[in-house]
């Protein structure tokens, strides 16, 4: 299924004494994968070249 068409769920409101803040989904508890990290990395700093440029 197209992801234009998935609904989203409808807003979770908290019952009296459950927290507002929502609990991590599934694949947000498992550590970043090493390469993920690097690629965090190398993003951190802004790439200002001019990448259309075609070399003389």
């Amino acid at each position: 299924m197209p992801a234009a068409e998935v609904p989203s769920p409808p807003p979770h409101i908290p019952a009296p004494g459950e927290p507002s803040i929502p609990e991590l989904e599934e694949d947000e508890t498992i550590a970043p994968r090493p390469e993920e990290e690097i690629a965090d990395e190398l993003r951190a700093e802004p790439d200002v070249e001019d990448h259309g440029r075609r070399p003389s």
